[in-house]
């Protein structure tokens, strides 16, 4: 890097853009009396993470007050991240997302070093992007509401309502919206990976291109309405996904199926390319199609008959993603998938899931969800890494931030891989994720000896490790406040791991001694989200919603005894059964009580969380 320019009196900022013998997205910041301020990064992303390292050592009231100088103590930081995809996922299709929710999202993850956005922009229940040459996919497909028939819209889900045109459940981003996005992403580092979701949870998308076929058709006009149809009229398969439709999967055995892909993608990388960002992977999605798929279309008996590599329907759904990944390849994409794309054996198979080495070379990117504790594929990142396969960790047990915080009727969420708390994904250990298996989905203990025999990451392996992604779907997301209590503080400790070495608690071989060491450095965390990144979210826009922890309490020989799960945020308490207010007394030590106590969790702001009683009788 070239020798620093002479600072203004006093110290100020002096940012060297790259220094080629770093890591290209590290960065060593630099902050010393009489020189100020330097950033050298080994490329613009560093500069930009430096600088958001800067960011975080300003006093947190500056956040509400701005002042005109500040006085900052003398350091020297060098850093770079340990994983390359350190990602984000939100799901817009279930329940749609404003353009300003998302930004804000955006926001939020710049500063904590995040830098891959994983759109879903499609699913069984909404389509959410505008593509000029197919306009019933957002004006049939991005709409809910009672309807007899889906001709002009889809049924209701999630709660929508029957009113079509509203959102949540109806929305979608223009073309110059996406773009915006984009641009807004690129600024701030962030790569968007966009979805559509095929050839399972494609039900939008199929009902909307009926719509088209119905617009179009008519005598002599056979060829134009079938152009982009995804459904065989004549076939008859029986089948029902894992969310009990029976009409989401498109037939892989149509031409139009793969020319809709086609000018799906060419609007994706046409709209990328106006933003001026990258566009380098297309999520494909490719996860849960059930078996019965294709098994009655003469389209498919057709296909099977003709070609000589496809001997039975368990085939087909490799032809879809080879033909899937030879559009891509011909415009310089590569494809992603859930953990799906990559397997060996999946819904018609028999045999356990592996890797299938057909796709090895051809640069599939499988994203790893289904490793949930106590079902039996947990080490599948590993083995898909050892086989040759770049992997994104994404496991439901630990990273999927729709699930519940914890076991509690009043908290929201779903439970169906467990419960994920901040602590959960802040003890994820990508190389080594069988370190902290404590319960499984059940809630019954794991023996330390359980996972003995799983496969653990080779040198390859750990090589392949693309990096983790906390996932956020929204099915019960029904606006920008529930999203962020879902994603907030968890999001916290998703970048802490995806960035920061590998602990050092997590190298210790003795389990009591490293359960010693986690637990000192779960309080550091704790006290350094409840002190400072807690009360920097509460004047970030606004104010980010996060979820406020409910409080710990007890009351023992007439003593209440009180604590909170981030020290430093304030824990107010009534005796009289009300509510508590910012203006109840504040629990600052044991305090003598009689009755019933009413206590609750509030942040800077005065906003309140959960309240929960303690000393009343059973």
């Amino acid at each position: 890097a070239a020798p620093p320019a002479t600072p203004p009196a006093g110290g100020g900022i002096i940012v060297l853009r790259a220094d080629t013998a770093m890591a290209t997205e590290g960065y060593r910041l630099t902050v010393a009396s009489g020189s100020g301020v330097t950033i050298v990064g080994g490329s613009a992303p560093g500069v930009f993470y430096g600088a958001q390292s800067f960011q975080a050592l300003l006093p947190i009231e500056v956040s509400a007050r701005p002042r005109p100088s500040l006085e900052l103590p003398a350091v020297l930081v060098e850093d770079r991240p340990g994983l390359a995809h350190r990602g984000m996922h939100l799901d817009v299709a279930r329940n749609f997302q404003p353009l300003e929710a998302v930004k804000k999202l955006l926001d939020v993850m710049a500063f904590y070093k995040l830098n891959r956005f994983h759109l879903h922009l499609s699913d069984d229940e909404g389509w959410r992007l505008a593509i000029g040459a197919l306009p019933e996919l957002t004006e049939v497909g991005g709409r809910r509401g009672h309807t007899p028939d889906e001709h002009d819209h889809l049924r209701p889900a999630y709660g929508s309502g029957p009113y079509p045109g509203r959102p949540p459940g109806s929305g979608h981003y223009s073309r110059a919206e996406y773009v915006d996005l984009l641009r807004y992403a690129a600024e701030r580092h962030i790569q968007v990976v966009p979805e559509i979701d095929l050839p399972g949870h494609a039900r939008a998308a199929i009902v909307a291109m009926e719509a088209r076929s119905r617009r179009l058709g008519g005598p002599g006009r056979e060829e134009d309405a079938a152009r982009f149809r995804l459904r065989d009229p004549d076939d008859r398969s029986a089948y029902q996904s894992v969310q009990r439709y029976a009409d989401n999967v498109i037939n892989v055995c149509l031409e139009s199926s793969y020319r809709f892909i086609e000018a799906v993608v060419d609007e994706l990388a046409a709209m990328h390319a106006d933003a001026g960002a990258p566009l380098t992977l297309v999520h494909v999605g490719g996860d849960e199609v059930p078996p019965g798929v294709w098994e009655r279309s003469p389209a498919c008996r057709r296909l099977l008959d003709e070609s000589p590599d496809l001997n039975q329907t368990a085939d087909l759904f490799d032809y879809f993603l080879r033909r899937s990944a030879d559009i891509l390849e011909r415009r310089g994409l590569k494809l992603a998938g859930w953990e799906e794309v990559a397997l060996a054996h999946r819904f018609h198979t028999p045999g356990p899931k592996g890797p299938n080495p057909e796709f090895v070379g051809r640069g599939f990117v499988p994203f790893v969800w289904n490793a949930v504790w106590g079902w039996g594929a947990e080490d599948l990142g590993y083995r898909l890494a050892n086989g040759g396969y770049e992997v994104v960790l994404s496991n439901a047990g630990s990273l999927y931030f729709d699930l519940a915080y914890d076991k509690d009727p009043a908290e929201p969420g779903l439970y169906w891989a467990g419960f994920v708390d901040t602590r959960t994904a802040w003890e994820f250990l990508p190389f080594d994720l069988f370190r902290t298996a404590r319960r499984d989905v059940w809630g019954n203990p794991i023996e330390e000896t359980r996972y003995a025999a799983a496969v653990r990451p080779t040198a390859q392996g750990r090589r392949n490790i693309r990096g983790m992604q906390g996932q956020l779907w929204s099915e019960t997301l029904v606006g920008p406040e529930r999203w962020e209590y879902m994603a907030f503080p968890r999001l916290l400790a998703l970048a802490e791991r995806a960035w920061a070495p590998e602990p050092a608690w997590s190298r210790l071989q003795d389990r009591a001694a490293r359960e010693r060491a986690l637990l000192e450095a779960w309080n550091e965390f704790a006290n350094r989200l409840g002190r400072r990144e807690l009360p920097r979210l509460d004047h970030w826009q606004g104010g980010i919603g996060y979820r406020l922890p409910p409080p710990g309490a007890v009351v023992e020989g007439g003593v209440l005894r009180a604590n909170v799960e981030y020290p430093g945020l304030a824990i107010h308490y009534t005796t009289d059964g009300r509510v508590p207010t910012p203006q109840s007394p504040r629990y600052t030590g044991p305090v003598r009580v009689r009755g019933p106590v009413t206590l609750r969790v509030f942040d800077t702001r005065g906003r309140g969380g959960r309240a929960v009683v303690v000393g009343a009788a059973p």
